[in-house]
């Protein structure tokens, strides 16, 4: 059986990537940084007789730990052929002036309670550890797995912050462009080797019963990784409508 990682699960986009990794037959682990939340997303995973998953905790600001829990889920499951880097910290914020809202909330998801004081450079840099950091750190370690098997994918979370900041997004929006960035050298690196990497920029934000429910997004993950290579592009953009993606804040 073919194994599959998603690094950042959570009760939204994390969990459905999960589910649809298992769904589709993919030993699927996956990696969240508390230990209550992960024994929660595994029971409910076995609820639903999805019973190859295993979740395993792991800090993606955090190299040893990250790569700990990598390590654990190939001893378990196998070298993965699809690895999901999902993990962020996603949190509204400015870089100079105050934040112009309390809370940032859209369509029907849960809002994002607002950072207020302008953002410093050490909170800054430790976002960008979990935010792009983590990815690096993920891929050099399942990559060479890949490069022997000749094959696998790796898609990292973006969105539409990386084509053009939302100015109440500072932080995220810097670290969805590095993040993209990252993905393009990644699939310089690794695209001769067989290994696909994509970046996917979701334009909209996600609620379940809309066009953005992360089940949907999952999907579109999975029909990713299937894709043939001479379809290959980095940027993979899941938008619904031409405006959607746009500053909501402006």
């Amino acid at each position: 059986m073919s194994a599959a990682v998603v690094i950042g699960a959570g009760p939204g986009l994390g969990l459905s990537l999960v589910r649809a990794c298992a769904s589709a037959g993919y030993a699927t682990g996956f990696i969240g940084r508390r230990a209550g939340a992960v024994a929660g997303y595994g029971e409910t995973l076995a609820a639903e007789g999805l019973s190859d998953t295993l979740g395993t905790c792991g800090d993606a600001a955090d190299p040893v730990s990250l790569t700990g829990a990598l390590d654990r889920l190939r001893q378990a499951q196998g070298a993965p052929e699809l690895l999901i880097c999902n993990a962020a910290i996603v949190e509204p914020s400015r870089f100079v002036t105050p934040s112009g809202i309390e809370t940032a909330r859209y369509a029907d998801a849960p809002g994002w309670q607002a950072r207020g004081a302008p953002l410093d450079a050490e909170t800054l840099v430790a976002q960008f550890r979990a935010n792009v950091a983590g990815a690096l750190t993920a891929a050099q370690h399942v990559a060479p797995d890949m490069i022997a098997q000749g094959r696998g994918t790796i898609l990292l979370t973006g969105g539409a912050l990386a084509f053009g900041p939302w100015i109440e997004w500072g932080a995220v929006s810097l670290g969805k462009a590095a993040l993209r960035s990252l993905g393009q050298s990644l699939a310089l690196e690794l695209g001769p080797h067989g290994v696909q990497v994509a970046v996917v920029a979701i334009h909209g934000t996600m609620a379940p019963g809309t066009p953005y429910d992360p089940d949907l997004v999952a999907e579109h993950y999975l029909s990713l990784h299937r894709r043939p290579r001479p379809d290959w592009t980095v940027d993979a953009h899941y938008k619904m409508n031409e405006d959607d993606g746009k500053d909501p804040d402006r």
